[in-house]
């Protein structure tokens, strides 16, 4: 049996054995997986140097968008950065704690390009936070 799938406007058109089930893209891409590449950036006071007590990000596990994980990250130097894949309309976050009384920034980038999300600590020793929920709709982005 022989499966395609044609994508118009909202909709995706499936052909499956010779039959048209036509599907709304949003609850195709959450169904069969989509996600979005995202990069996350940490740094460290004002050159941008320095030393993370740890890091924390949400990502998804494979390109498909499966259920989102967090992971953290032991002591790390800074500028840090780290490629992921984050699900249609999951949460992006990333959170940076410095090293002692450091300060720290973040940027959440997409396609590795657009910042989407940044921030800095709020005081020495408080952690960076960026969070940005991805667009539900796979290929658009919110501008």
């Amino acid at each position: 049996m022989s499966c395609s799938a044609v994508a118009i406007g909202g909709l995706v058109v499936l052909l499956v054995g010779g039959v048209a089930v036509v599907a709304n893209s949003n609850w195709f891409a959450k169904k069969i997986g989509g996600s979005w590449d995202i990069t996350y950036e940490g740094t460290g006071g004002r050159a941008g140097t320095g030393q993370a007590s740890d890091v924390r990000y949400a990502y998804s596990p494979d390109r498909t968008g499966s259920k989102p994980r967090e992971e953290t990250t032991g002591p790390v130097g800074l500028p840090w950065s780290r490629a992921v894949f984050v699900g249609v309309g999951d949460r992006a976050r990333v959170e940076v704690h410095p090293a002692g009384n450091g300060t720290a920034g973040c940027r959440i980038l997409l396609d590795g390009v657009r910042v989407v999300a940044e921030g800095t600590s709020p005081a020495p020793g408080k952690p960076a936070v960026c969070e940005v929920t991805t667009s539900s709709t796979p290929g658009k982005w919110p501008h």
